[in-house]
């Protein structure tokens, strides 16, 4: 076996010592003296990745592949290079031929394994998965990995089975307990995913997406003053905590029976919706003898203010100087045990002028019953892992309403360009374009007034419906584990058609 020049050597310990740009200089000091090294080039490739330099690493890389086609390390980082440019397929090529060139080199076919289920080809993704296990038993990131395979080809028997099998041989293993919590919250096991994101809760402290798993898993079981707990780890309050803090006036939510003849001041610290959810308890409050400000988003001052129920308006930063301050999204522990579901929202009335001007609007689209359609809300799983994003399939859900008589209007906000045409093709007769509603909350609230029928998913139009006291068909998912090589959360797969 040829000696390995100095210069190589020392550019493969600073590579062990992170130290990349040292491993870079020795790696072009073997080069000058040995241009067709194929080890300097592989060690040059890979420094080059490191400090971000994928072209040059790539052109590194090819040369190593061309001066020594048999080395498996120089065609697996060529796919790391690969898959960091975007080129999944050219990626899934590298690590396969690495695979093949080293049949024990398990971290290719772990890589491949990933690639493969990216494609949603999941008896490869499984194939490569195991082989890791074959030469790595008990490898937890394999064992994770292949329980979401197995989800994803429907053998839940087997993806049951590996879950239980990883969470015994890496207990503390935060990955397989937050995946396992996920994969028992898409199976309907809200008492095991609660317990497993507790644990994960435990171990990973800082985490705000796991206490908001927690909290969506103990309201889904109906465990009300759980819930409610857990929900007080969301980030929201967490943000306004430190706040508060930091002013020296740390936040505490009062009880119930401090209240009376005190004025407290209602901070609206979410969106729209949820504010407007938990305002529900409102009334409970003042029956408590407090007086109710509100402190939060200005679009909803003039509507709250027809309700009658609350003293005074103010933006979210004068609470500070309040005698109490209460959360909107703490309300419910307030009343500990309380059934949000047999708590009507508030009551808001829709402002004439503007029931008049949408009630034209309808008549010119059609005839009654006038159903209104939204198929898409919430915040994308991509910028938040425990969002309640839902996307009902738009020609799944027209072609539902396909059979149900009235003049459809679409009301979903950020329309994508061709939306109102696929939708009027399975709906089988035109829906009308009624977007435009989306510009202020009075007009939503009024449209929403006049339908006979809301179909949506949960959204801050379906609050505001609520608060109109129409009816409503809303799509209601249990969330189903989704398989992804770097990213591991819920997503809505499938929902109930109205």
């Amino acid at each position: 076996m040829a000696s390995v020049p100095p210069a190589v050597a020392e550019a493969y310990l600073r590579l062990q010592s992170g130290d990349a740009g040292g491993a870079l200089e020795a790696a072009r000091r073997a080069l000058a003296a040995e241009p067709s090294n194929a080890r300097a080039h592989l060690v040059a490739g890979i420094a080059l990745r490191l400090t971000n330099r994928l072209g040059e690493a790539a052109t590194a890389l090819a040369r190593a592949q061309e001066l020594d086609p048999r080395d498996s390390a120089a065609a697996y980082e060529a796919g790391v290079v690969k898959q960091l440019q975007g080129d999944a397929e050219g990626a899934l090529e590298c690590f396969e031929r690495s695979a093949r060139l080293r049949p024990e080199f398990f971290a290719a076919h772990f890589s491949a394994g990933l690639l493969r289920a990216d494609r949603r080809e999941w008896a490869l993704a499984g194939a490569c998965l195991r082989r890791v296990l074959e030469l790595r038993p008990g490898q937890p990131e394999a064992l994770l990995h292949l329980a979401l395979v197995l989800a994803r080809e429907g053998r839940h028997g087997e993806a049951e089975a590996t879950f239980v099998q990883a969470l015994a041989s890496h207990p503390g293993h935060e990955g397989i307990v937050r995946a396992f919590g996920q994969y028992a919250a898409s199976r309907g096991n809200f008492r095991r995913a609660a317990s497993l994101f507790a644990e994960g809760a435990r171990l990973q402290p800082s985490d705000a997406a796991l206490p908001m798993f927690l909290a969506q898993c103990e309201l889904l079981s109906g465990r009300w003053t759980e819930g409610w707990a857990a929900y007080a780890g969301r980030e929201p309050r967490r943000a306004f905590e430190r706040a508060a803090a930091a002013r020296g006036r740390p936040y505490k939510v009062p009880a119930a029976d401090e209240l009376q003849g005190r004025t407290v001041t209602i901070v609206g610290e979410q969106g729209l919706g949820d504010t407007l959810f938990f305002l529900r308890w409102v009334p409970a409050l003042r029956a408590a003898g407090a007086r109710v400000r509100f402190a939060g988003d200005a679009r909803l001052h003039a509507m709250l203010e027809r309700t009658d129920l609350f003293d005074a308006f103010d933006s979210a930063q004068a609470a500070e100087a309040s005698e109490a301050v209460v959360l909107a999204g703490d309300l419910p522990t307030l009343f500990p045990g309380s059934d949000p579901a047999a708590i009507r929202s508030l009551r808001i009335a829709a402002l004439p002028e503007r029931l008049a001007k949408w009630k034209a609007a309808l008549e010119a689209a059609g005839p009654r019953p006038w159903l209104g359609v939204q198929w898409r809300a919430g915040t994308p799983r991509e910028a938040q892992a425990h969002a309640l994003s839902k996307n009902e399939p738009l020609e799944a859900l027209f072609t539902a309403l396909a059979t149900v008589p009235g003049t459809l209007a679409a009301i979903q906000r950020d329309l994508r360009p061709g939306e109102i045409e696929k939708a009027s093709r399975a709906a089988g007769r035109p829906v009308h374009d009624m977007s435009g509603v989306n510009g202020e909350l009075e007009d939503v609230l009024a449209l929403v007034a006049l339908l006979d029928r809301h179909v949506a998913v949960s959204s801050t139009t379906l609050h505001l419906a609520a608060a109109a006291g129409i009816g409503w068909w809303m799509s209601r998912r249990v969330p189903e584990m989704v398989f992804s090589a770097t990213v591991r959360q819920l997503r809505a797969d499938a929902g109930e058609t109205p």
